[in-house]
């Protein structure tokens, strides 16, 4: 991978410098970048594309969308005139919306480790798969016959009062495979790994942006759970 992925070792960083190393174009107006640093974010784990700006010599480009793809983070973005090679830009990240989208990342792995607490996951319910949008939601292997959804908000919403620290460091499969309370399937194999460990509870694999302390989280209402098919699915929002 060329580019440096510093929302990696900073969810909080908003803007960087950066040299643009390959440019595709993919319409009228519209280009795909290859910076050799950024703070975007690419779609994945559930967790929706940082957009932005970016802003060269003369220039300026929309950033519309950020994906992975051929091991590669590429910033979709439109424009009236074409980038350069080589032309170094500063780019800034729409901020109220990456908040918001870590507060609610953050807050679906506050469910999650409630599931933990309550003693539910990963032994009758394994999670595999979330989406941490405007609806957001996690999935679980397994099924639980009672209603579970004020005991789970209750324990969230406890650990959202209790302020505690979320740290993140990178970490190999062995370690995750050592230390995480569940390892979950198909993690990636196209980006770093790292895990993050909410104080006190335990640590888990996340390749996303989280705030530092979980009352940013604000209150977490978990809307439903409902198992069927040998699955549970829990819908949450963050207010």
């Amino acid at each position: 991978m060329k580019t440096k992925l510093l929302y990696l070792d900073d969810s909080y960083a908003k803007t960087m410098t950066a040299v643009i190393l390959e440019i595709g174009e993919v319409g009228q107006g519209k280009y795909t970048l290859v910076l050799d640093e950024t703070v975007f974010y690419p779609i994945g784990g559930g967790q929706a594309t940082d957009q932005g700006s970016l802003h060269g010599d003369l220039w300026v480009g929309k950033v519309q969308e950020v994906v992975m793809k051929d091991g590669e983070v590429r910033h979709f973005v439109s424009s009236t005139t074409p980038p350069s090679v080589g032309m170094k830009v500063v780019g800034e990240i729409d901020w109220e919306r990456r908040y918001k989208l870590m507060k609610i990342h953050t807050g679906g792995h506050l469910v999650d480790f409630a599931m933990y607490l309550l003693g539910y996951s990963p032994n009758t319910l394994m999670p595999f798969k979330g989406d941490h949008g405007k609806k957001a939601f996690i999935v679980y292997k397994g099924i639980v016959n009672k209603d579970i959804r004020q005991e789970l908000e209750d324990k969230a919403n406890e650990l959202v009062k209790k302020d505690l620290n979320l740290t993140w460091s990178f970490a190999s499969l062995e370690e995750l495979q050592k230390d995480a309370i569940y390892l979950q399937p198909g993690l990636p194999t196209n980006k770093p790994l790292r895990k993050i460990t909410l104080e006190g509870v335990g640590s888990v694999a996340d390749g996303g942006t989280q705030v530092k302390h979980t009352v940013e989280v604000g209150k977490i209402e978990v809307q439903s759970v409902v198992s069927e098919n040998d699955e549970t699915i829990v819908s949450y929002r963050v207010v």
